[in-house]
């Protein structure tokens, strides 16, 4: 049926020229062989070319939409999945809002008790660093004493050795060994 319509589409300027030549009487409208034979080797050609590629331009033109409606579908499947997840997402966030104040709260009350350990781990430290310094002290002083004492004792001594080599004569000598021979023998 397409055929017929496309022949006589094609055949159509060659019909109303040769309808054309009746109504010129005096004149010789007719048209040349050559002209003829070219118009039948065109509509030959022409439903060769319809005949032989008709199937590989229906496969072609169907394997496009084929394409076209694969397409279709893949964007149709990724815009439902890009709404699903619109979806979830809008539901996360109303989740985030009305979860907001319970979570601040959650937080104040850890950051209170981290405040209150490093408080509490700030006093012990504290307090074993004034026992340490304290400690210290004490052992510092008691050597400082130590030292004292004996520097007093050797100046002590020394003072004495000055005293009891210049000051003392031969009589003083005598009676110191006098008493000392009377308190050992006692």
């Amino acid at each position: 049926m397409k055929l017929l319509v496309n022949l006589l589409i094609l055949l159509a300027p060659a019909l109303v020229m040769a309808a054309g030549g009746e109504h010129g009487a005096g004149h010789d409208n007719h048209i040349p062989k050559a002209v003829i034979y070219q118009v039948i080797n065109v509509v030959i050609l022409v439903g060769g070319l319809i005949y032989f590629t008709k199937d590989g331009i229906v496969q072609f033109f169907s394997s496009r939409k084929a394409a076209y409606l694969e397409a279709a579908q893949k964007s149709a499947f990724a815009r439902e999945q890009a709404e699903k997840e619109f979806v979830d997402i809008k539901h996360k966030l109303a989740n985030l809002d009305a979860t907001r104040e319970e979570s601040l709260k959650k937080a104040q009350v850890h950051a209170e008790e981290m405040k209150k350990q490093i408080l509490d781990e700030a006093q012990q430290v504290t307090k074993r660093i004034r026992e340490d310094a304290e400690l210290t002290a004490k052992l510092e002083v008691l050597r400082a004493q130590k030292e004292l004492r004996e520097q007093l004792l050797k100046d002590s001594m020394e003072a004495a050795r000055q005293v009891l080599t210049k000051d003392l004569g031969s009589a003083d000598q005598q009676k110191l060994q006098k008493e000392f021979v009377d308190k050992v023998g006692v």
